[in-house]
């Protein structure tokens, strides 16, 4: 923070809080874009660095199973962190063993997108879309409710653009063919993208855009439908629910809009698609664990299930893991299920999780991990290394 010159008199930045003490002296927690004032210095590294750090994360992903990932960091604070060459310098080396679907920033320049849609286009790396921010999360506050918060009523939150700016952006993007996420947590951020999407629909036409809203937290029951309606995918981390603290949860939205957290089952059996994700580093990178969360819906207590009612069966969560974020980059005809003709991504487990105990489903380990038809993680140290 001192290099940053972060101090008692600097002042927040739009859609962002530098905590205080009651001093009022920095406390060390930036809320928002005020994290952009520090990431900024703190991701500064060298090219030499971040092809370390890359390579790190292919193997911790390979090791996991993981073989392709949405990479959504679109923000301008946190655009310093990736580097799109480094990850075309990987490819073309031959050592990109995780697919990377590249969603950079929705703000209005439509012509820098479109230059790296145009030049991101391979099997293994490619721009699939754009991402931007509403609002933030319901814990610290600044998720955007459509009333305010129940401990403390002078606030509903508040999103990172005005909303004719976002509803601009959607329709203009929309135009141009790009599918759009959003990041929305509360009700009134999802309400807001729904209508962004439905405003591009009515300016632009109907097409086969796949839009969709991550997290999808606290949702205004009125717009549960809207996702069928709209055909816009629900793209959902059920870990988050145990990461809460759901006391802490309950009291900043209410009993009665916690009736509507995270409605994982409603969503689903209303007609939306659904697909998960881990949302790393924010949270761990096992895709088992999030399958977990969705059957089980134990929460942050261990022992308890958070609207039990809301659990989805294995096969279902498997699903929303595989087919649902492939048909979210269009690419449903070759990833997502293993069918004769689709590319080679193959995961084994140790053991079949429809023959287990579904407490012991996050602790099962991947013994081979195949991308492209190339073993990437080998943990039975008996199999040939390559697969055609």
């Amino acid at each position: 923070m001192e290099i940053a010159n972060i101090h008692r008199d600097t002042e927040n930045p739009s859609y962002g809080i530098i905590g205080k003490d009651e001093n009022g002296e920095p406390d060390g927690l930036l809320y928002e874009k005020a994290m952009g004032l520090v990431i900024r210095h703190a991701y500064n590294f060298t090219k030499e660095e971040k092809r370390e750090l890359f390579a790190n994360f292919l193997e911790h992903a390979a090791s996991l199973g993981v073989t392709a990932v949405h990479d959504l960091f679109a923000t301008e604070s946190l655009e310093i962190l990736n580097d799109f060459d480094v990850f075309k310098e990987f490819e073309d080396n031959g050592k990109l063993t995780t697919r990377v679907h590249l969603w950079p920033a929705l703000n209005g320049n439509l012509e820098h997108v479109k230059r790296l849609r145009e030049t991101y286009q391979s099997d293994k790396l490619r721009v699939s879309g754009l991402k931007q921010f509403i609002d933030g999360v319901i814990t610290p506050r600044t998720a955007y409710l459509l009333e305010p918060y129940a401990d403390q009523p002078e606030t509903r939150g508040e999103m990172s653009f005005p909303s004719d700016t976002i509803k601009k952006w959607v329709v203009e993007a929309d135009k141009e063919g790009f599918s759009i996420r959003f990041h929305a947590i509360g009700d009134g951020a999802i309400r807001l993208a729904l209508d962004a999407y439905e405003e591009a629909q009515k300016t632009n036409g109907k097409r086969d855009s796949r839009h969709s809203i991550e997290h999808v937290e606290v949702i205004h029951p009125d717009d549960i439908g809207r996702f069928k309606e709209l055909d816009v995918t629900a793209s959902m981390q059920p870990d988050h629910f145990a990461m809460s603290e759901r006391g802490v949860y309950t009291d900043r939205i209410g009993n009665e809009r916690e009736k509507y957290v995270f409605l994982i089952n409603t969503l689903q059996k209303s007609g939306a698609r659904l697909a998960f994700g881990t949302d790393f580093p924010i949270d761990v990178l096992n895709p088992l664990l999030q399958i977990y969360r969705a059957v089980t819906r134990i929460d942050n207590s261990g022992k308890t299930a958070w609207h039990p009612h809301e659990g989805i069966t294995l096969a279902e969560a498997l699903k929303a893991y595989t087919v649902g974020p492939a048909y979210g980059t269009f690419r449903e005809h070759e990833l997502g299920t293993l069918e004769a003709g689709k590319l080679a991504d193959i995961v084994v487990l140790e053991r079949n999780l429809f023959d287990i105990p579904v407490e012991e489903i996050p602790d099962t380990k991947v013994q081979l991990t195949i991308a492209d038809g190339n073993i990437v993680f080998d943990d039975t140290k008996s199999l040939n290394k390559q697969y055609t």
